[in-house]
């Protein structure tokens, strides 16, 4: 791994109870880890504020500070549980006996490791290392700005949270698939309590936090705004961890630590009524941690060609998927006939568990994914084996069964649009009793570069330069003087300012329209139905982005760089949607390609090597060479999905304007509601106003079940 460490609910859905996942029991631990057991709610919680949580099995985790404070979170957390009819898990201090991690997690879905009274790691997730090993590694880091020594070189996607003498690191991936968000926790729940979380969600109802308009705002732009808007959270007061940072909770210098506990081992057990009374109706003990974050991770850098970048790139892949099969028992997995879901099928072949393929054929049919799905289906199940069909008149439509969707998202996400598809994609694969389902999301964009790369290319390769952008100006017919312009010399926080608008009149040259595709990023649209108010918002984000230099950096060096960072990021993030959509109903989706082993090897090959005008994912054909028949890595085509969101538009348009009609967008002073009505229509025009319906549609779906969003406005 590449590592720079520096200082600087609403409706529970019923889901089938799965071998070895289930989040809720209270069982014995394996040999080295903690033993699992609920937490029991107290009394003293029931006056306190009560935390919004997804509904199980959702996973979900929050990490707290070593405080008497905290321990009044975590009973919060646990009465919020036990009203779900659930439970919460707690994984307790060796030190103190004070809660470290509160929150719902699968059985095989925590590794676990001590090292003296006051050294804990965890990692939460899907991780290829034990108890043991971790606790090895743990005992050779001297502090936890050393602490990603503990994952260096280990398959899967977890957190990783670890405490040493007092300081607790929370970490994410540095795809962006894992996130941590932190807040100070509300008036009586924890006074001054810094909490951080895996979602936005429960960390915002834990401090107590307002919607931020503006970042609703920055949502409904099509596809999305541009770094770091992005990645700003719907609540203020919430903070987002760069994928690339570490969240540090240091206590302040110079205080007590707690005294330690007779404890001999971190455990996950009950926290009983009188622990929870432990700093009830205090402020806190005096000792309040810091939340800082820290530089831990670097992409490597593009130095590989592309017969050493595919042989890293398939072990990355094969380790990837090994550890969600190394367990046994069913995995079913998405086999759509594109090459990512392919490739992950034939290497989830190679491993002990029971491997089940599901194919939804599209509605379209001039997309030719149903062949290429029965090529690979029939090379994977030569005798015969069970799979899943769902035939094209039973594949729901775009926008089907939208006004049900009540699952809790930590942000709007368009992906609610399909959510019927992947439900009934669900409901069928839990006809198998899996562990987890697989599925190819991230293929496209780990394994692909960006044309924007030949920006750099032209400054050592000229003549190859030329040549990559004929053959793309053949293909997608852009300009040649639009082209070179947008080519020229430019730095990030210049395309930025670009947003802002057109050049003042009277300029004696004006320069054609730029080609997206060669530029840093793709230039956000700004729907029709926005209000001014709305754009107001927009505006003002931009603009002080663009005023602080240290906002306005590019996530690379390069324009390929930041387009490759930016679009992982953008993907993780839906790929993460896709996740918190189905957590309610299961199985718990898996998502290989954004395991960080797998980015790494991937953005460690030469640009020029992974995207090329003449071929169709190169590196990712050269790294399932071997394992995917030949004639499987043959295809070229892609779906292009227009005439499905037709479909749907046309078969929704009175469900979409029950929709918009009494509109929570347009009552925060957001959206014209004519407008919206207007943009429901299907239209063939080139500039497919329609689009920008699926951000309007995700973030009246997401005010529709955030409870109490409430207008922040006065």
């Amino acid at each position: 791994m590449s590592q720079h460490p520096a200082t600087t609910t609403t409706a529970v859905a019923a889901t089938p109870t799965r071998r070895g996942t289930r989040p809720d029991d209270a069982s014995a631990a394996r040999p080295g880890t903690a033993a699992v057991a609920p937490v029991a709610p107290a009394a003293a919680a029931a006056a306190l504020p009560t935390p919004s949580l997804p509904p199980p099995p959702t996973p979900w985790f929050v990490a707290l500070p070593d405080t008497s404070a905290a321990v009044v979170v975590a009973a919060g957390l646990s009465a919020a549980a036990a009203a779900q009819g659930s439970v919460a898990r707690v994984l307790r201090r060796r030190s103190s006996g004070r809660p470290l991690l509160v929150g719902r997690w699968a059985d095989d879905g925590l590794v676990s490791a001590t090292a003296g009274p006051d050294r804990l790691a965890v990692l939460v997730g899907r991780a290829a290392v034990g108890a043991d090993e971790l606790a090895r590694r743990l005992a050779r880091v001297r502090d936890v700005t050393g602490a990603t020594e503990l994952i260096d070189g280990v398959a899967g996607s977890f957190h990783l949270i670890a405490e040493i003498d007092g300081r607790c690191r929370v970490q994410g991936t540095a795809s962006g698939l894992r996130r941590v968000f932190h807040a100070v926790a509300a008036s009586g729940l924890g006074d001054g309590v810094v909490v951080a979380g895996d979602r936005a969600d429960v960390v915002a109802t834990l401090a107590g936090c307002p919607l931020d308009l503006a970042a609703l705002a920055l949502s409904l732009v099509d596809p999305v705004p541009p770094h770091p808007l992005a990645d700003r959270p719907l609540w203020h007061g919430v903070t987002a961890v760069p994928p690339d940072e570490w969240l540090c909770l240091d206590p302040p210098p110079g205080l007590p630590r707690p005294a330690a506990s007779t404890a001999d081992g971190a455990a996950e057990s009950p926290v009983t009524a009188a622990a929870f009374d432990v700093g009830h109706g205090c402020a806190n003990d005096g000792w309040r941690p810091r939340a800082t974050h820290v530089r831990w991770w670097r992409p490597p850098a593009p130095e590989l060609g592309r017969r050493a970048g595919a042989a890293a790139l398939r072990q990355a892949l094969i380790d990837a998927v090994d550890v969600r099969t190394a367990a046994g028992g069913t995995v079913t997995a998405d086999l759509s006939g594109g090459l990512d879901s392919t490739a992950l099928c034939f290497l989830a072949a190679r491993g002990p568990a029971d491997l089940v393929p599901y194919t939804g054929v599209a509605h379209d049919p001039g997309t030719d994914d149903a062949r290429w799905a029965a090529l690979a289906r029939a090379a994977l199940l030569p005798s015969g084996g069970p799979f899943e069909l769902l035939p094209r008149t039973d594949v729901p439509l775009v926008y089907d069964q939208i006004e049900d969707a009540r699952e809790p998202l930590d942000r709007p996400f368009i992906g609610v649009i399909d959510r019927a598809k992947l439900l009934a994609g669900l409901r069928l694969a839990a006809r198998h009793d899996p562990r987890l389902h697989l599925c190819g999301l991230g293929g496209d964009e780990i394994a692909q570069g960006s044309p924007n790369h030949i920006a750099g290319l032209a400054r050592g390769h000229p003549l190859a330069a030329a040549g990559r952008l004929r053959a793309l100006r053949a293909q997608h017919r852009w300009p040649l003087a639009a082209s070179l312009w947008t080519l020229r010399p430019r730095s990030y926080r210049a395309w930025l300012a670009g947003l802002l608008g057109p050049p003042p009149p009277g300029r004696a040259f004006a320069p054609p329209a730029p080609v997206a595709e060669l530029d840093w990023s793709l230039s956000p649209r700004v729907p029709e139905w926005l209000s001014p108010y709305g754009r107001q918002l927009l505006r003002e984000a931009l603009t002080a982005v663009i005023a602080d230099p240290r906002a306005a950096r590019p996530l690379g060096a390069t324009r390929d760089r930041h387009a490759d960072l930016f679009t992982i990021r953008v993907g993780a993030a839906a790929a993460r949607g896709f996740t918190q959509l189905a957590g309610p109903h299961g199985p718990p989706l898996e998502l290989p390609f954004y395991d960080d082993r797998v980015v790494e090897a991937a953005l460690s090959v030469r640009a020029a090597e992974r995207a090329t005008p003449w071929e169709y994912k190169p590196l990712l054909t050269a790294a399932m060479a071997g394992i995917v028949p030949d004639e499987c890595l043959r295809r070229t085509t892609k779906a292009e999905g227009s005439a499905e969101v037709e479909a749907g538009l046309r078969a929704n348009q009175q469900t979409l304007r029950a929709l918009f009609a009494d509109s929570r967008l347009a009552e925060l002073g957001l959206a014209d509601e004519r407008a919206l009505a207007a943009a429901s229509r299907y239209t063939a025009s080139p500039d497919r106003p329609h689009d920008s319906l699926q951000t309007a549609a995700a973030a009246e779906v997401w005010l529709s079940t955030v409870p109490g969003a409430a207008d922040p406005r006065p």
